[in-house]
C-alpha cells in the first residue's frame, strides 16, 4: 500500500499537475480573449437589451421616464453650439452604484423631423459617492466623463458615458454631445 502512494505521488501525480498548468493556461488565455472582446460583445448585448424601447411607451413600461421637473426633463442641449443630447428616460431603480451594459440608466430620445421621439443612444450613469475606486467607471473600453455639482441638471456629482448606437455621432460613438440631433423648435 505504501508503494503505491508513492506511485499516486510520483511520476503520474507530477504528469497530472503538468496537464492540469497546461489546461489552466489555455483557459486563461481563452478568457483573456474573450475580455478583450468584451467591448464590441457588450455593445451587441446593450443593443440586444434596449432595442425594444424604441418606443417610448415601451421605454415608460420598462421604467424609465422623464424626471419630474428641472433641466433633466427638457431637451439637453450644448451650451457652444455644436449639438444635443436630447430627452433623458431614467429607471431611477438603475441609480443603484452597479455597471451593467445591458441595463443603461437612461435611454435617450431624439424627435425626428415630424417632432416624434426615437431612440439614439444610451447613458450610464453612477453617482460619484458611490463610485469608491481611484480610477474613472468604464465600460466597452471607455472611460466615463465626470460631471462635479453644482451642475447644470441639478444632481449630485456624477460619471457618465453616453453609447450612440441607435444614430451616427460624427463626434464618435462616445461622445457626450451629437452635432446632429437638436433641440430647436
Amino acid at each position: 500500500m505504501n508503494s503505491n502512494i508513492h506511485r499516486a505521488t510520483g511520476v503520474g501525480a507530477v504528469a497530472r499537475l503538468l496537464i492540469a498548468t497546461a489546461l489552466a493556461a489555455t483557459l486563461v488565455g481563452v478568457t483573456l480573449a474573450g475580455v478583450m472582446a468584451a467591448p464590441v460583445d457588450d455593445l451587441s448585448a446593450a443593443k440586444a437589451a434596449t432595442a425594444r424601447f424604441n418606443s417610448v411607451t415601451q421605454a415608460d413600461r420598462g421604467g424609465y421616464g422623464l424626471p419630474p421637473g428641472g433641466p433633466l426633463h427638457e431637451c439637453i442641449a450644448s451650451f457652444d453650439g455644436t449639438g444635443a443630447m436630447g430627452f433623458h428616460l431614467i429607471n431611477g431603480t438603475l441609480l443603484d452604484g452597479v455597471i451593467d451594459a445591458a441595463a443603461p440608466e437612461a435611454l435617450v430620445y431624439a424627435a425626428d423631423k415630424n417632432g416624434k421621439l426615437r431612440l439614439v443612444a444610451l447613458e450610464y450613469v453612477i453617482f460619484a459617492d458611490a463610485w469608491t475606486a481611484a480610477s474613472p467607471p468604464s465600460l466597452f473600453g471607455e472611460d466615463f466623463m465626470f460631471t462635479d455639482a453644482p451642475n447644470r441638471y441639478e444632481i449630485p456629482a456624477f460619471w457618465a458615458l453616453h453609447a450612440w448606437i441607435y444614430e451616427d455621432n460624427p463626434s464618435g460613438t462616445f461622445a457626450a454631445f451629437n452635432p446632429d440631433v437638436s433641440c430647436g423648435a
